[in-house]
């Protein structure tokens, strides 16, 4: 796990700590809870319907978003688990989060409004400086990072993902631009190795194969519009997938990023 802004790696410690001491009551309510907590399924913050659901994807007695306030009740009481409520009325809502989390953390990941971020590509220069971060600081883990374009470009998006963590950038084909004036971007490529060494791009032969751009990390799937070096020059979507929702297919696309990162050459 790497340490994101705004997590504190001793507070997840002691949280999963107390989380394990439920793990005693086998089968119950709070059993089932502390089980996703520990084994990382419940890492996010989750809507009571989205919690739910994954509740009722193991075994034991099927549970209702309405029965979640009285159930966590024990766990709420220890701070493993937090809520925060959002909105009025029958615009009330409830969002479920493992203990460790903090505000900030809470509150970025309440903003991407379900999950997605739009760029409609009329907005300024700085919006995507200010609004991908919100995103990334979402990710947990090492990442993979796939676009068939690279380009200078390429350098200003990957520098949001910072220089703690590794990050391994895949991709096919240098821009038109980078091709017209090679020395620009070779100069920008030395620069950009120098500061980021966790940062590692490699060029996969077979641009056919590659197509989406999309960022693999251990809680989520993003997949991007646009491509990452022209991030929100144009219309485009950027969609937080949550484990729970890409876990039948994500080792799959894991094991093919490692056989053609094996396959690629260094840039």
């Amino acid at each position: 796990m790497v340490i994101l802004e705004g997590l504190d790696m001793d507070s997840k410690k002691d949280i999963l700590g107390k989380a394990k001491v439920f793990l005693d009551k086998k089968g119950s309510f709070v059993y089932r809870v502390c089980k996703l907590l520990v084994d990382g399924e419940f890492n996010e913050v989750l809507s009571s319907a989205d919690l739910t659901h994954l509740l009722n994807e193991g075994a034991g007695k099927k549970i209702k978003p309405n029965n979640l306030t009285a159930l966590m009740e024990p766990l709420l009481r220890e701070d493993v688990v937090k809520v925060k409520i959002t909105g009025n009325g029958r615009n009330k809502k409830k969002f479920w989060f493992p203990g460790w989390l903090d505000k900030k953390q809470l509150e970025c990941s309440l903003k991407l409004d379900k999950g997605a971020m739009f760029f409609s590509g009329k907005g300024s220069w700085t919006d995507p400086n200010k609004n991908f971060p919100k995103i990334v600081s979402l990710l947990e883990g090492d990442l993979c990072v796939v676009d068939p374009y690279y380009g200078n470009g390429t350098f200003f998006a990957l520098e949001k993902f910072g220089n703690k963590r590794k990050i391994r950038f895949l991709t096919c084909k240098l821009g038109g631009e980078e091709q017209d004036n090679p020395t620009k971007f070779d100069n920008n490529l030395k620069r950009f190795k120098k500061e980021f060494k966790n940062i590692e791009l490699r060029e996969y032969e077979k641009f056919y194969e590659l197509h989406d751009r999309y960022i693999i990390s251990d809680n989520a799937l993003v997949i991007i519009g646009y491509g990452i070096k022209d991030l929100a020059d144009k219309e485009s979507f950027i969609v937080f997938l949550p484990k729970n929702l890409v876990k039948d297919f994500l080792p799959t696309l894991k094991k093919t990023f490692e056989m053609r990162w094996s396959k690629s050459r260094k840039i």
